[in-house]
């Protein structure tokens, strides 16, 4: 039997991890269908934390960069977890490749998801820095693996879940990118900063760094670095993860990627960070602390690495929110522009190009519409055939048909009724074409009451009025004549007498 055994797939392209849920189904297909492969083929991966090792009971299924090993029976548990699990693990270590600039190892990384507890606990033992409460993947930055309890796991919801995998990844990388000398604080702040955003835990977390900042109770960086310092751990976890913001808001990634890369080989963490900000990490700790009252009341919020996730701004591209999804994809492209990635870029601008189309064709439907409302159709023409332009470069189910339907049915209709009342009144004079400019009247005067253009109907129903004063003239008119003649005939005969003609 062979003593390893390795099935691989093509390395991750960076883009395909911002790439359409259509394209996201697709690589679990594939995640799944080598995962089940592989479940089925002898576990005989290299040594592992396990006690015992790698025994039977043990199911093995690879991702691109990991290989997962469940302790079940059931054959299949070890593709499941990786297709549940697996985008999560190979996103992060995505993200944070390209963020520390580092390659992929040349082993693959493990992911061990113990059932039974006691070989858990005996696992976690062998890992040598401590973590913060409330971790349950614990990451061993020697073995480059990372341990967990499926039955605690189980138990978490899926953003749960999520964040605890990414901080376990971060911790395996930030150990590639500094070939483990990276001190602990930075090392807890980033995989604390590289977790999805949850607003209840970084409310929390602002709230404890501001009340022992105005106790005068925040340790200095020198302590806070340090992993069994007497500090409380949910204080320095706290303080680490407001300190990796502040690096990244004030100085951006590039100083921080260079401190990871220059620590291994500075004679302390403090010269890294000297080399690598140009400036003493005394004053950075002084500047941080200065303006730790700004980011406690508000600006915790912000987190560039969130930025990674395009997700939320495609959402609300695809339903139509430009302004929204724009707002959504400044930090992406602020992010990208930082880390020097291209590909990334080049796929954000593209959004944000898109967003500026549908804000400008929105805008020129809402200028259609308030030229509908004040009535001015041949201005409503020209703005929605401009409108329907730009909405001609979005996708087909991002333009509102119906809606560009209504407004051209309005906008022409209105437009054809101006043309009719313009007939209307060149024909008013010619007494031949009366009754056709009556009828081209009146019709105006129907559409524009359709349209609720209350200027227009009173503009057609004076030239029905003058038209029918003239019709009411002519009726008059002609009575006169025939009364006038009658009274001439009445007159003439009158005057002519009896006649002598006698036929007797």
């Amino acid at each position: 039997m062979r003593r390893s055994f390795r099935l691989r797939i093509d390395s991750i392209n960076p883009r395909r991890s911002f790439a359409s849920s259509r394209c996201g189904r697709a690589a679990v297909a594939v995640t799944l269908l080598i995962a089940l492969l592989y479940s089925i083929l002898p576990s005989t991966g290299r040594a592992a934390p396990p006690p015992n090792g790698l025994t039977s009971e043990w199911r093995t299924a690879v991702t691109t960069h990991f290989r997962i090993h469940v302790q079940s029976g059931d054959p299949a548990a070890a593709a499941s977890f990786a297709v549940v699990h697996g985008g999560t693990l190979e996103t992060a270590f995505s993200e944070l490749s390209l963020l520390f600039a580092v390659a992929p190892p040349a082993d693959l990384l493990s992911v061990y998801v113990y059932s039974d507890p006691a070989s858990f606990e005996s696992a976690k033992q062998t890992i040598a820095l401590p973590e913060i409460p409330g971790v349950q993947a614990h990451a061993d930055i020697v073995a480059r693996d990372i341990s967990l309890l499926q039955a605690g796991f189980e138990k978490l919801s899926p953003q749960e879940a999520e964040n605890q995998l990414r901080h376990a990844v971060s911790h395996l990388v930030t150990a590639i990118a500094s070939n483990g000398s990276v001190p602990w604080g930075f090392d807890e702040g980033i995989a604390q900063y590289i977790e999805r955003p949850v607003n209840e835990k970084l409310a929390r977390i602002a709230s404890l760094v501001q009340a022992s900042n105005q106790r005068g109770e925040l340790p200095s960086w020198f302590d806070m670095n340090r992993p069994n310092a007497f500090v409380d751990p949910a204080l320095a976890a706290a303080q680490s993860y407001s300190v990796i913001a502040f690096l990244i808001d004030r100085f951006e990634i590039k100083p921080l990627r260079q401190f990871m890369a220059d620590v291994d080989t500075a004679p302390s963490w403090n010269e890294a960070m000297r080399s690598a900000y140009g400036r003493d990490p005394n004053d950075l700790e002084k500047q941080w602390e200065e303006d730790l009252p700004r980011w406690t009341a508000g600006e915790w919020r912000d987190n560039l690495i969130a930025a990674f996730n395009l997700e939320p701004a495609r959402k609300l591209l695809e339903g139509a929110n430009y302004a929204a999804a724009k707002t959504a994809l400044d930090p992406s492209q602020t992010l990208f522009r930082q880390l020097d990635a291209p590909e990334q870029l080049a796929l954000v601008e593209q959004m944000i190009e898109q967003c500026d189309i549908g804000i400008q064709a929105e805008s020129l439907m809402t200028q259609t519409q308030q030229a509908l409302e004040s009535h001015t159709y041949d201005r409503a023409v020209n703005l929605l055939s401009q409108a329907k332009l730009q909405f001609a470069k979005l996708p087909e189910e991002q333009r509102p048909t119906e809606l560009l339907a209504t407004y051209e049915q309005l906008a022409t209709s209105g437009l054809s009724a101006m043309t009719q009342l313009d007939e209307a009144k060149q024909l008013r004079h010619s007494w031949r074409d009366f009754p056709e400019a009556r009828g081209a009247a009146r019709e105006a005067g129907i559409v524009f009451a359709s349209l609720g253009d209350e200027a227009g109907v009173a503009d057609a129903q004076r030239v029905l009025d003058e038209l029918d004063k003239r019709q009411r003239r002519i009726v008059l008119l002609l009575a006169a004549l025939a009364v006038l003649t009658l009274i001439w005939l009445g007159l003439w005969l009158w005057a002519r007498g009896p006649s002598e003609l006698s036929w007797t």
